[in-house]
């Protein structure tokens, strides 16, 4: 079985503990270069390094030399074969700085600058790869390294004047470690041509070969071309890291000049090469978070830069086309079309996926040659990077893409219209643009990259990712989006024009990139939808259309088509007919000119001869089923329509041959048909001209010569003739002449004979009737409903005359039916009863006679002015007759106002509306008995919100009741309202404040009013119309309560008013922390903070000793303080503390850094909050240290005395945690100037005169310490002589002096510091095992004195012995001695001995006897279940010499004060804490305390808020083990002794006034962000202190508890009466905690509940917080809290197991008043809490145990949803 950790644990203490020599741990380091070296083996390594370190130092050009051993300088020909000995490597950049020479000669020290490439500090190391000994030179000094043995050294000197060269170069000697061949110039030279590309100051590579120049490359950059970033681009990468901000791009001429030697002849020949390319340059800002930077700075040993660069190399069609043919030494850096590489600097081994290079600050692996994909951090930078460099490639290739564009329409588009064709020259731009398109794709299509596919992967997913737009790509119509580009179908290219597609030559040429993008759909085939597009956009031509539905056959041949889509097809397609243009599906027919004659008038519908006569008759069929083959019937029908047809014999006669041709050959029905057609028309030549058929006459007529008779070069059939009505005889016309012109004559007559001779009639003679006026109408006055009136007739001879009858064409007149004759319409006159079925009625009907009225005409009737009943009866006809007459008719917008209304007023169907809420904004309403029909007649339920505006703007309500009904309504259609429409009811005065309708408001500038508002309702406007009302308010703006700002606001320009209204002192210092939390949202409306500095509305207290009776000033507030006064025995007969409130501006209140000073002048001071004290300070409060100048007059000889030594040596000691924690940004001294320049001297006595500045009130009084400067500038830290060294004072003149801004607890915390012994520090989590180290040996010397000493007396002793008469009994030692040798109970002597030790540390005043007692009782978990019941009983305790005994005689030990006067130890200080409590408090106390919290209920968990502290997840921080044997009261010297009470009763001064500062929470909603901070310790590791956030809201109230939810959670779901009961069982486990333990307000306490999460409790600037769900999770809560649980073997109940916990928590929380990190100083004030209040905790448990918890009812009071 492996060993515990703790065992393990100790036993590595007992290792660093041990006293022995110490072994420095050693590297060889020519084994560490090797083994680097091995993994940093690239070609060219060592060029590579030095050409970057040259990059970076600025260098423009880089001369390597390579030497041969004997160089001949006459010689003209390079001696390529020769063995090179030396390499010389120089440049012209920057001379090496002090800290580059520094850095040299240190390995693994990379660069730390963040613009610069090295970061791993093994670059230069490189060149022990070819070299032993490199030799550098810089500047004026030198710096040569050598081996000694196997350890590497250097020296640096200075470089004498006369050998220091005139220019200034960076050289490096590398003398070979083995001659080596010259270098293959054929791979070198390309490698140097690839190194420059992405260099940012190199531009010149020269090679030497002895003095030959073998090889010279050049870089010429043109002025960059800053390309705009389109807003469809998304410039930040994934994670936020880089933000693209600008783009240059630049031209760049490479040019390679080589001196190439013939291998056979010698000749020397000399090479020029040049290239062209582009570079685009993204420059990039970089945000990466606090704990990213930190672990990349790990990593990299760098800080990520906030700004950055990446660079990618294209060559686009032009360039490639430019450069030199020769390309063989910038075959690396041009590699179209094979893939890029990724550069850092220089390239690596990564390829890039497609055709360019990319440079940037990529994080690589150690040998630089691919990226680093395996730490987590550095992962997510280059994928980052990979990302922003998809975003750059995508960039490049747009940029491209609109230059082509550009192009295409300048030279392409602006000089060739679309159906011409081109010529030479345009289709040569043609042809030159697709080529250069060809070649983007290329160069942009990806492929996997090598080592590392995901390099490739990333750069081709945000290719396309960081655009909102599709890809860019040249198409038959310019560059288009890729989505709006079709893939080329050769079927369809005859007529698809206006579609987009990609051009032949494009498409073959990167067929695999488009079947990828094809793949992905983003780019598709030409699609049936295309087709109706093209079809929708133009007209085709004949050639066009013939194609088009040669391609619609086959398609149906291999496709199915739905009928939706052929529809679609033939109404898109559009064919020209002479003047026409027709869609394709008007077309009916098609010709067949053996039938029809082609050269003649066509029907419209008829497809035109030139299309149709490519296709046979089934392939016809077979295009469409609908077209048919144009027959003589339809042919007529169109033909006769033609105005030759009737004025132009010859065209007339030419129509009836055709027809005649046909004639035999169509059945009778379509004979019939096609006279029909003819029989109106003058198609017959006359010699009276052209007259219809039946007034034409044949030839045999003679009866009368004028009779028009007809006349034809060639006769038609006769047949037809005859079909068509030409007369063979003469009608009779003459008696229907003189029936309708007689005059008085009887109509009913003339209908009967009209009928019975109907069949005779011809149309012509019907047309006439239609429109003669021939009926007369049913005079009303003789109307059945209405009685004639009658008159006595005296005088036959005087009568007047009968008038003529007027008479109207029978289309004017109605049925004379009972409903037509009840709305008074003109009804036809009739004699007898009207019957339908008659044959007179059949007649009458054919001339036009009305059997309903029309819509129109009704509705007229149905409106005003007509009467009452007559409406009524025309509304009732409409309704009865709607569905089967007028329903089609209808049209709801008719003008006529028609509708009645509830206010009696009539409207149009769109006039008026049938929700009668509306009428509340006076809005027409449908009568009821009408709104039956509502939906009949289409009335809309509601008005537009366009007319609701309008009365909201125009006539808004007056009074509170109108308004309620208007907004209820509103309410419940507000959905149809727009948003531009609620942003105007925004700013819009229409909700009134009162009934008089002069007072209206906005709804922005009004809140709705509440109950619990923590504002007075005078301050605020508010207002409410009930729920439904307030919930169209509230979408209108008004607000449940103010935003910050606007409660800034308010209270600013009305403090006074906030301070009187709003419940005084403590309700407006709640809104005053309202608004010091939201300040950082304050601080954006730059005027309201002006306007804040001010303004007097910040509240200042003043605090004084006075009688309360006395007046207070003038505008001031007077209240008793909570606080009291303070315990100093002079403070007995001082009166009662009076606090003064007063508003001012910031600068008349002063900030409380020192209670003295304030207790002194009594200025107006800030609320000693820490919140608050932000917000004054902000506003422009000091510090009131600030504005006192203290005047230190030290009285007598200053002089060194033991005292102040001992003091000096104290300060010394006790430095590093003085200073623990403090940034150097907040110290005026570091700790070498407080340990080494700091001297403490002697003095009598010292005056203090303290003057207030703003007023000139001086305070004189003594102190017993300050610090004093002399002329020497020697600072001196100078006490008195006279009493007890008073630490507080001393630590108040050293924060004074040390720290740039001291706050109270700065000194509080220094004096506890200072008088607390190590062993009380190390206890309370401290690291002092340094400190303590230092006093081992002088305490080792110490004991081995005791040791002899208690021998000598152990020898008298034994000799006594011997002397006596009879032996004492066994003393209870030595039966110890016996238990512990033989062991008790069921453990062994080891185990025994074990355990008694261990309890004994934990109880040293215990009987030994019993320890063993209780030991052996126990079965398991011996120790733990002893020490329970030790603390919870009155256990024995050993006899005080037996105790004395165990007490070593201890000197002081190194640091502590002696008296001056004698050495021997002193009696102890007397004890702290009450009598009978001194037990609990022996020892190491509080490691015990916490090993039974542990042990009982876990460790804690604590993790504080931002802003905040909490108790949540762990927190490392450091451990200090307990020490082995228990601590004595030490003796200490009078020096400390006098100040141990002092201290004590201030330490607890601290924890009261800590506990007195705690406050309400005031129902503010909480909001904040989680936070990691790191926290150092002194003599520790750094740790990181993380703070969750929180978003909680105020939920009400459960006891006096205020309770807060999250604010995701439901109330209701959470409140219910099972968890209600819980709640209260937890509530009433804090009360007893804050009142019976810690005396804590109730007010203070807040119970909260979060869904999930670590936090257990927090401190919100003095609001405790605690977490119903740990306590229920943590299994606190079972009931009654009786249920018994085993912890550790031990049984403890639910009850007692959670006081425990919360009281460590509760006391957890405290320590948060004083620090908010979990640092060594809140484990002080914890540990101070837990001694301050355990005894207490103590006796309350006691009591608890023999009476049940008090009920506290647990129903919220409260509930907010």
């Amino acid at each position: 079985m492996p060993p515990k950790n703790s065992a393990l644990d100790a036993l590595r203490s007992q290792a660093l503990s041990y006293t022995g020599n110490e072994e420095r741990v050693e590297v060889n380091q020519r084994h560490l270069i090797d083994k680097i070296l091995a993994r940093y083996s690239a070609e060219y390594v060592v060029y590579r390094e030095l050409m970057q370190n040259s990059d970076d130092a600025c260098s423009k050009g880089v001369e390597i030399v390579f030497e041969t051993a004997s160089p001949n300088s006459s010689e003209t020909v390079p001696n390529l074969s020769a063995k090179i000995t030396r390499v010389i490597f120089r440049n012209n950049g920057m001379d090496f700085r002090p800290e580059d020479w520094n850095r040299l000669k240190k390995i693994a020290e990379g660069n730390p600058d963040e613009s610069k490439i090295g970061a791993f500090g093994v670059g230069f190391y490189s060149l022990f790869s070819i070299c032993e000994e490199p030799f550098v030179s810089s500047g004026k000094e030198c710096m040569a390294f050598y081996w000694r043995n196997d350890q590497l050294y250097a020296k640096r000197a200075p470089i004498p004047e006369e050998e220091q060269p005139k220019e200034s170069w960076t050289t490096f000697l590398l003398d070979l470690r083995e001659p080596m061949d010259m270098m293959n110039m054929d791979e070198f030279g390309p490698f140097l041509a690839r190194s420059l590309g992405f260099t940012g100051n190199l531009r010149e590579i020269t090679v030497y070969l002895d003095h030959h120049r073998l090889l010279n490359i050049n870089k010429k950059m043109r002025e960059p071309r800053p390309m705009a970033i389109p807003k469809t681009m998304h410039i930040t990468s994934p994670q936020k890291i880089f933000t693209l901000k600008s783009v240059d791009l630049q031209s760049v001429q490479m040019d390679a000049t080589r001196l190439e030697v013939s291998r056979w002849t010698r000749e020397v020949r000399t090479t020029v090469t040049t290239i062209f390319l582009r570079t685009a340059s993204g420059n990039l800002d970089v945000k990466v978070p606090k704990q990213f930077a930190a672990e990349m700075e790990r990593t990299t040993k760098k800080y990520p830069p906030s700004q950055t660069a990446l660079q990618l190399i294209y060559l686009g069609h032009d360039e490639k086309e430019a450069s030199t043919d020769n390309k063989t030494i910038f075959k690396d850096l041009l590699p179209f079309p094979e893939q890029g590489r990724i550069f850092i600097g220089f390239p690596t081994h990564q390829t890039t996926g497609f055709c360019s290079h990319v440079a940037g600050r990529f994080i690589p692996t150690v040998e630089r040659e691919s990226l680093d994909f395996v730490d987590k951090c550095l992962q997510v930078w280059n994928h980052e990077l990979l990302s922003t460099a998809g975003l750059l490639s995508r960039m490049i290739y747009e940029d491209e893409l609109a230059q082509i564009g550009n192009l295409y329409n300048e030279i392409i588009l602006s000089h060739h219209k679309p159906d011409e064709l081109e010529d030479e020259g345009t289709s040569k731009a043609r042809e030159w643009l697709e080529n250069r398109a060809l070649h983007a794709l290329q160069a942009f299509q990806f492929h996997p990259s090598t080592p590392s596919p995901q390099v490739g992967y990333y750069i081709d997913a945000y290719f396309f990712k960081m655009s909102t737009l599709g890809l860019s790509v040249l198409s038959s119509h310019g560059v288009k989006e890729l989505d709006k580009v079709r893939i080329p179908d050769a079927a369809m290219s005859a007529f698809m024009k206006n579609l987009p597609t990609i051009p032949t030559s494009v498409y073959s040429g990167s067929q695999k990139f488009m079947d990828k993008l094809e793949k992905a759909d983003k780019v598709q085939r030409i699609s049936f939808r295309d087709v109706l597009g093209e079809l929708e956009s133009r007209t085709l031509t004949e050639a066009q259309m013939v194609a088009m539905l040669r391609w619609w056959m086959d398609n149906k041949s291999k496709y199915v088509t739905s009928d939706v889509e052929a529809k679609a097809f033939f109404q898109n397609a559009l064919v020209c007919t002479g003047t026409s243009v027709l869609p394709l599906s008007t077309f009916k027919w098609f010709v067949n000119p053996k039938l029809t004659p082609v050269d003649m008038p066509l029907p419209p519908d008829t497809l035109p001869y030139d299309i149709t006569k490519t296709f046979t008759q089934p392939e016809l069929h077979k295009i469409s089923t609908v077209w048919q083959e144009l027959n003589l019937l339809e042919w007529t029908s169109y033909i006769v329509k033609e105005a030759d047809f009737e004025t132009s014999p010859v065209f007339a006669e030419k129509v009836l041959h055709v027809l005649s041709r046909g004639w035999g050959q169509i059945r009778e029905i379509t004979q019939k048909a096609i006279v029909s057609l003819l029989a109106n028309k003058k198609c017959i030549p006359t010699k009276y001209g052209m007259k219809t058929p039946n007034e034409s006459y044949f030839k045999t007529v003679t009866l009368f010569p004028d009779l028009p008779v007809m006349v034809f070069t060639k006769q038609p059939l006769e047949k037809l003739l005859m079909a068509m009505g030409a007369r063979q005889s003469v009608e009779l016309q003459l008696v229907f002449d003189r029936l309708v012109n007689a005059g008085s004559w009887d109509h009913m007559q003339l209908v009967k004979y009209l009928a019975s001779v109907r069949n005779t009639l011809s149309a012509n003679e019907m047309k006439r009737l239609r429109a003669t006026p021939i009926f007369p109408k049913e005079d009303f006055t003789n109307d059945r409903s209405v009685p004639p009136k009658t008159e006595e007739v005296t005088d036959q001879s005087t009568a007047a005359p009968t008038p003529p009858i007027k008479r109207y064409p029978a289309n004017t007149l109605y049925v004379p039916t009972d409903a037509h004759i009840a709305l008074r319409l003109p009804v036809i006159e009739w004699k007898g009863r009207w019957k339908e079925s008659t044959e007179e009625a059949n007649l009458l009907y054919e001339l036009g006679l009305v059997k309903n009225p029309p819509i129109k005409d009704l509705l007229e009737i149905a409106a005003p002015p007509n009467e009452q009943a007559v409406r009524t009866k025309a509304l009732q006809y409409f309704f009865d007759n709607f569905k089967t007459l007028y329903a089609n008719q209808y049209d709801p917008n008719v003008k006529v106002a028609f509708l009645p209304t509830t206010d009696g007023s009539f409207q149009t169907p769109s006039g008026c509306f049938s929700n009668t809420n509306c009428g509340v904004m006076d809005f027409p309403v449908l009568h009821p008995d009408l709104r039956i029909h509502a939906a009949l007649l289409r009335i809309k339920e509601n008005p537009a919100s366009d007319k609701l505006m309008e009365k909201i703007l125009n006539s808004p309500p007056t009074s509170k009741a109108k308004a309620r009904q208007v907004f209820e309504y509103l309410h419940s259609i507000q959905g149809n309202f727009l948003h531009h429409q609620w942003t105007t009811l925004r700013t819009t005065k229409f909700i009134p404040l009162d009934d008089t309708g002069k007072s209206m408001v906005e709804p922005q500038s009004c809140y709705f009013f509440k109950e619990d508002s923590p504002f007075h309702p005078d301050l605020l406007t508010t207002i409410d119309f009930g729920r439904n009302a307030n919930l169209f308010l509230k979408a209108c703006g008004v607000k449940e309560e103010p935003s910050p700002i606007e409660l800034t606001q308010l209270v600013v320009r009305s403090p006074e008013d906030f301070l009187n209204r709003n419940g005084g002192v403590e309700s407006y210092k709640s809104i005053l922390r309202q608004i010091a939390t939201h300040l950082h949202i304050i601080r954006t409306n730059r005027p309201l903070l002006e306007e804040m500095m001010r303004s007097p509305f910040l509240l200042g207290e003043k605090r004084f000793n006075q009688d309360p009776d006395e007046v207070s000033l003038s505008g001031e507030t007077i209240a008793d303080g909570k606080q009291g006064s303070s315990n100093d025995e002079s403070d007995d007969n001082v009166g009662q503390v009076i606090v003064r409130y007063k508003l001012a501006r910031a600068s008349d209140i002063y900030l409380v850094d020192d209670n003295v000073l304030q207790q002194i002048f009594t200025p107006f001071c800030a609320p000693m909050e820490e919140l608050l004290e932000s917000l004054y300070e902000s506003l422009g409060s000091t510090w009131i240290s600030r504005q006192v100048r203290e005047n230190y007059k030290p009285l007598g000889r200053l002089s060194r005395t033991s005292r102040s030594d001992a003091l000096q040596a104290l300060i010394v000691e006790r430095a590093p945690l003085l200073l623990n924690g403090q940034s150097a940004s907040r110290l005026n001294y570091n700790l070498e100037w407080l340990t080494t320049k700091l001297k403490v001297l002697q003095v009598p006595e010292i005056q203090l005169r303290r003057e207030f500045v703003p007023t000139g009130v001086t305070k004189s009084e003594g102190t017993t310490a300050c610090i004093i400067q002399d002329d020497k500038k020697v600072h001196y830290l100078v006490i008195t002589a006279q009493g007890d060294v008073d630490f507080f004072d001393i630590a108040d003149a050293l924060a004074k002096h040390l720290l740039k801004k001291k706050k109270l607890n700065d000194s509080i915390w220094w004096s506890n510091l200072l008088s607390t012994s190590l062993q009380n520090l190390k206890r309370k989590g401290f690291q002092v095992d340094r400190i303590l180290n230092a006093k081992k040996a002088e305490k080792a010397r110490i004991e081995a004195a005791a040791k002899a000493d208690a021998a000598a007396a152990a020898a008298a002793s034994a000799a006594a012995s011997s002397s006596a008469a009879s032996a004492p009994p066994p003393s209870s030692s030595s039966a110890t001695s016996a238990a512990l040798a033989s062991g008790v109970g069921n453990l062994g002597p080891r185990q025994t001995k074990e355990y008694f030790e261990r309890l004994t540390e934990m109880f040293p005043d215990c009987d030994p006897a019993y320890l063993l007692k209780a030991l052996s009782k126990e079965k398991s978990d011996h120790v733990q279940a002893v020490a329970t019941d030790l603390l919870s009983s009155d256990y024995p305790k050993r006899m005080d010499k037996e105790l004395e005994s165990k007490k070593p005689d201890i000197a002081p030990v190194p640091g502590s004060f002696p008296t001056g006067q004698s050495s021997a130890p002193s009696s102890p200080a007397p004890p702290l804490l009450p009598v009978g409590a001194d037990r609990l408090f022996s020892g190491s106390l509080f490691n015990r305390l916490k090993s039974i919290r542990d042990t009982v209920v876990g460790k804690p968990i604590t993790t504080p808020e931002p802003g905040t502290t909490s108790t949540g997840s762990q927190v490392s921080s450091p451990q200090v083990s307990s020490p082995q044997s228990p601590t004595p009261n030490l003796p200490i010297t009078s020096l400390t002794k006098g100040n141990s009470a002092e201290h004590q009763r201030k330490l607890e001064q601290s924890l009261k006034t800590a506990i007195a500062n705690c406050r309400p929470n005031g129902r503010s909603d909480i909001q904040s962000e989680p936070t990691v901070s790191l926290v150092s310790e002194a003599l520790a590791n750094s740790y990181c202190d993380s703070k969750p956030g929180h978003s909680l809201k105020f939920a009400g109230r459960t006891g006096p508890l205020e309770f807060y939810i999250h604010k995701d959670c439901d109330a209701d779901q959470i409140m219910t009466s099972e968890n209600l009961k819980s709640l209260g069982r937890f509530v009433n486990l804090l009360m007893i905690l804050a009142k019976d333990v810690f005396g804590l307000a109730p007010e203070t306490m807040h119970v909260m509940y979060d869904l999930e999460g670590p936090t257990i409790a927090f401190n919100r600037g003095g609001s405790l917080f605690f977490n119903w769900r740990y306590y229920v999770s943590l299994g606190h809560d079972d009931g009654a809290g009786s249920a018994i649980k085993k912890v550790q073997g031990r049984s403890v109940s639910a009850r007692d197991e959670g006081l425990i916990y919360w009281f460590f928590t509760i006391a957890h929380e405290l320590a948060h008043n004083f620090v908010s990190v979990h640092d060594s100083k809140h484990e002080y004030y914890m540990s101070s809490f837990c001694e301050q209040y355990l005894p207490t905790f103590m006796a309350v448990m006691t009591a608890l145990n023999t009476k049940p918890l008090p009920e506290i009812p647990s129903a919220t009071s409260s509930t907010t949803s």
